[in-house]
């Protein structure tokens, strides 16, 4: 069963939104979906998380590809580490996946 939930970005700090929307995201990250996820905030705050998300998840994609390189992966890596600096920058939380 799937719920809908809403997270408001400037309250995040790891508390129980924090936590459903970080498990969200990781279940995401790996194909599954658990539940809706509505996330409010400033524009700068939605886009460092959707930042994040899409960051990862191309690191991910990567290091599963066939026939990826050492240095696609390490593309991606950095490309995700940049992303996680600016969602901890702008959340004032680091990315923790």
């Amino acid at each position: 069963m799937s719920q809908d939930h809403d997270v408001i970005l400037n309250e995040l700090k790891f508390g129980l939104m924090g936590k459903i929307l970080f498990a969200s995201i990781a279940a995401w990250l790996v194909g599954k979906v658990i539940g809706n996820i509505k996330i409010k905030g400033t524009q700068e705050q939605i886009d460092a998380v959707h930042n994040a998300m899409m960051s990862s998840k191309r690191f991910q994609d990567e290091i599963s590809r066939p026939g990826s390189t050492m240095d696609s992966v390490t593309a991606k890596l950095g490309l995700k580490h940049a992303s996680a600096s600016e969602f901890q920058r702008i959340l004032g939380v680091p990315w923790p996946l």
